[in-house]
C-alpha cells in the first residue's frame, strides 16, 4: 500500500467474510473431530473414557470436487518418528600461524552450526537433511600480494575471475580458516533417503562417504586438530550406496558398501581450482567408484579398507591449457585399524596412498613432464578417557602424523626448478588434545598441532622475494579452545 493511501473499508469487509465462509464450508468433519478433548472438557472434569476411534491420514480428506489432490497441506507437530531436529554446534579460539602475515592468526570462529531434520516415513524408508549456514571450507581466488605466491591467483586467461579479498586466508590444505572439513552444496551439508530391509541398506543423495575413519570416530574435533589424512578423506559427494551387514549376537562382525558417487570431492586438495566453479559441480563426465569394508572378528578390534577408483576431478579444455583448470587422477586406498581394550582406552592408525596429479594427456597438453604422482602417508594415536561423576568425563587423544608433500604443484615446480622444491618431502605433525565432556553433550577441549611443513611458501604463507624471502617465520603451528555441543 501507498504510503497515505486510505483503505476501502467495505472492500476489506467484503474479502474477510469471502473467506470465512469459505474456510467455513472446506473444513472438514473429520478435522473438527480432531480436536483436543483438552479444549471441548470443562474444568476440573476427569476425562471420561472413550471408545476406540479408527485413525485418520495426516493430510485432510479430499472432496469430491478436488481429487486428486496434492498432499501439499504439510503434516502436523510433533509427528513422532516421522519428524525429528537435531542440533549440532561447534565454536572456539584458535592460533594458527600460516595465518600470522596481516596478523590474522588469532581468531574467534563458529565452526559450524548444524540444523538436521530427520525421520522414519515407514518401516524402510527413513530421511536426513542437513543444513549448515557456515560454509567456509572450500578456497577463494587470492588477489596476490608483491613478494608472495598464491597458487590461487585467478589466471590471466580463459573466463574471466574476479579476485576475493578473503582468498588469501583460504588457499589450500595448509592455509584455510575453516574448522569443518566437510565441504557443501551451498548451506546443504547432507540430505540423503534411506532404504533398510534386513542386512541391506541403500542410500541415496548427498551424504558423507566411509573413507577411512571419520575425524570424530578417532578423537579430532575440527579441521584444525585433524590429521591431514583425515581431512583429504572427509568427503561428502552425491550419488548411491549399497551396503550389506552381517551381525551375530548383537554386534556388527562385517559390512561391505559400493558407492557410485559423482566424484569431485577432492578438487581443491590437488590444486584443481577449475575456473573457480563451485564445488559442488561435476566437472567430469565420469563417475566415481568406492568400495568400503569393515571386519570386526572380535569386540573392540576393527579394521576397515577403501578402494577408490576412477574419480579423476576436472577436464582437460583443449581451447584453454590452464595447470589450475585441468584435468586430475584422484583413486586412493587406505587401511585403518583400532583397538580398545577397554571403553576407556583405544589405540588406531592409517596408511593410505593417494594417486595424483595429471593424467599422461594432460600433461602433454600443458608441456610438462608425466610422471605417477603417489601420496602416501599415516597417521597413528591413541585415547584415554576416566569418568569423574555419572555426568563428567575427562580425556586426552594424541596423533602422529606423516604424510608425504608431494601433489601436482610440487611436481610441477620441480619441474620448472622453482623456489627450491623437490620432491619426496614430507609434512609431519604431532597433535595434543585434553577435554572434559558433560553429560555426552557438551564438549570442552584444548589442542596444541606443532605441523612441520617443508614448502609454506607455496601456499602465499612466507615470501619468495624481498628481505625475507623462505622465512618460516612463525611456523604453521596451532593450537585452540573449541566449545561444542549437540541435541540430543
Amino acid at each position: 500500500m501507498r504510503r497515505g493511501a486510505r483503505a476501502r473499508p467495505s472492500s476489506c469487509v467484503a474479502v474477510a467474510s469471502a473467506l470465512v465462509a469459505t474456510l467455513g464450508c472446506a473444513l472438514p468433519t473429520a478435522a473438527r473431530a480432531q480436536q483436543p478433548r483438552s479444549e471441548i472438557q470443562a474444568a476440573g472434569q476427569p476425562a471420561a473414557p472413550s471408545a476406540p476411534v479408527q485413525s485418520l491420514p495426516p493430510w485432510p480428506a479430499a472432496s469430491a470436487e478436488t481429487q486428486p489432490r496434492d498432499r501439499a497441506d504439510g503434516l502436523p507437530l510433533p509427528q513422532g518418528e516421522r519428524f525429528r531436529l537435531a542440533l549440532r554446534f561447534l565454536a572456539g579460539y584458535g592460533f594458527d600461524g600460516a595465518q600470522a602475515t596481516l596478523g590474522l592468526e588469532k581468531q574467534w570462529r563458529v565452526g559450524y552450526a548444524i540444523v538436521a531434520l530427520l525421520g522414519k516415513l515407514d518401516d524402510r524408508f527413513s530421511y536426513r537433511i542437513e543444513v549448515n549456514p557456515v560454509d567456509e571450507a572450500e578456497p577463494l581466488p587470492a588477489c596476490g600480494e608483491p613478494d608472495f605466491f598464491f597458487p590461487n591467483t585467478p589466471q590471466a586467461f580463459g573466463p574471466t575471475v574476479p579476485c576475493d579479498h578473503d582468498g588469501r586466508v583460504r588457499v589450500d590444505d595448509y592455509r584455510f580458516i575453516a574448522l569443518d572439513p566437510i565441504r557443501q552444496q551451498g548451506p546443504l551439508r547432507q540430505a540423503y533417503l534411506d532404504y533398510v530391509s534386513r542386512s541391506v541398506h541403500l542410500r541415496m543423495g548427498r551424504f558423507i562417504l566411509p573413507q577411512g575413519f571419520g575425524w570424530e570416530e578417532v578423537g579430532s574435533f575440527s579441521a584444525k586438530d585433524a590429521t591431514h589424512i583425515q581431512r583429504i578423506n572427509a568427503v561428502a559427494d552425491f550419488g548411491l550406496m549399497a551396503s550389506v551387514t552381517a551381525r551375530a549376537a548383537g554386534r556388527r562382525l562385517a559390512s561391505a558398501s559400493v558407492a557410485v558417487t559423482m566424484g569431485e570431492g577432492n578438487r581443491f586438495h590437488d590444486y584443481d581450482y577449475f575456473y573457480w566453479l563451485d564445488g559442488s559441480l561435476d566437472t567430469n563426465s565420469w563417475p566415481a567408484l568406492l568400495l568400503s569394508g569393515v571386519l570386526e572378528p572380535l569386540p573392540g578390534l576393527e579394521f576397515r579398507g577403501t578402494v577408490k577408483r576412477g574419480g579423476d576431478t576436472g577436464s582437460k579444455v583443449e581451447r584453454l591449457p590452464n595447470f589450475f583448470a585441468s584435468k586430475r587422477r584422484d583413486n586412493a586406498w587406505i587401511l585403518s585399524a583400532r583397538y580398545a581394550p577397554v571403553p576407556q582406552v583405544s589405540l588406531f592408525g592409517e596408511f593410505a596412498r593417494y594417486a595424483w596429479g595429471l593424467p599422461e594427456t594432460t600433461a602433454d597438453l600443458l608441456g610438462l613432464d608425466y610422471a605417477p604422482l603417489n601420496k602416501d602417508g599415516y597417521y597413528f594415536g591413541g585415547e584415554a578417557s576416566y569418568p569423574l561423576s555419572s555426568q563428567v568425563t575427562i580425556g586426552t587423544v594424541m596423533t602422529r602424523e606423516e604424510l608425504s608433500r608431494d601433489d601436482s604443484l610440487v611436481q610441477r615446480m620441480a619441474q620448472e626448478g622453482r623456489y627450491g622444491v623437490r620432491l619426496g618431502q614430507w609434512e609431519r605433525a604431532s597433535v595434543y588434545r585434553v577435554y572434559v565432556d558433560f553429560s555426552d553433550l557438551v564438549r570442552i577441549w584444548m589442542y596444541r598441532n606443532n605441523l612441520s611443513n617443508p614448502y609454506p611458501w607455496l601456499s602465499g604463507i612466507v615470501p619468495v622475494s624481498g628481505e625475507r624471502a623462505f622465512d618460516t617465520g612463525r611456523g604453521s603451528n596451532r593450537w585452540g579452545v573449541n566449545l561444542a555441543f549437540q541435541l540430543p
